[in-house]
């Protein structure tokens, strides 16, 4: 909200209170209060909140993406691992179709 937004919505309520007697010096000076703690309050304009929900959008969807990522990389090892452990099952001599000779 803009400053001159802020002070027309004041002057309309100042109208609509019992303010709206007090003299002009009053209503300027809660006018200057309440701007002032408006803007102690460290508010953001509606155009800074939404680019700020599109980059958390996108940051959510970015880590969704990379915990999918890192989950099958987890998984990965274990298949990887389970196929390395039947292969180095079979032995020489199964895989081997030739016979052994013996040894003299």
């Amino acid at each position: 909200m803009s400053p001159e937004v802020i002070s027309q919505r004041l002057q309309q309520l100042l109208q609509q209170t019992p303010f709206a007697s007090l003299g002009e010096d009053v209503q300027q000076l809660l006018q200057a209060r309440l701007q002032t703690m408006l803007t102690n309050m460290n508010l953001v304009t509606r155009e800074e909140f939404d680019v700020q929900c599109e980059v958390l959008a996108r940051t959510q969807a970015k880590l969704a993406e990379l915990e999918q990522r890192l989950a099958a990389l987890a998984d990965a090892p274990a298949s990887n691992t389970a196929d390395s452990d039947i292969a180095a099952s079979e032995t020489p001599s199964e895989s081997n179709s030739t016979p052994q000779q013996p040894a003299d």
